[in-house]
């Protein structure tokens, strides 16, 4: 199981719920550490926990503008892949997949990005 801090699990034992708030240990001995409500804390092995809820932080400011960036480069890659198509006498269909390369090009290189720079899951 992949866990983040901020996932809300929950444990089997006494179906107590709470937040993930660190992994400790070395090897197969890892606990990871759960904050509970009234600001209870308990070490729980992986295997005795359930998900219930993935943390997602918001988009930054500056991630949103790369966003944007990258998705009016993937347009213009698309236009540039369709229209030299056409100047080269393909039909529409070879022009439109052309297109969709160039879009997928970039789209591509975007989204490793994303997931490099994404938050963290440590196995458990």
């Amino acid at each position: 199981m992949k866990l983040a801090i901020g996932d809300v699990v929950r444990a089997r034992d006494d179906k107590a719920l709470g937040t993930v708030a660190g992994v400790v240990g070395r090897g197969n001995d890892r606990l990871v550490m759960i904050h509970g409500y009234g600001g209870m804390r308990r070490f729980t092995e992986p295997g005795g926990l359930d998900l219930v809820a993935r943390h997602t932080a918001p988009m930054t400011t500056g991630r949103q503008v790369v966003t944007l960036i990258a998705f009016g480069l993937a347009l213009l890659a698309a236009y540039i892949g369709c229209h030299s198509a056409r100047d080269l006498g393909a039909d529409w269909l070879l022009s439109f997949l052309a297109g969709l390369g160039g879009y997928a090009a970039v789209m591509t290189v975007y989204q490793w990005w994303f997931r490099l720079t994404g938050p963290r899951r440590y196995r458990v």
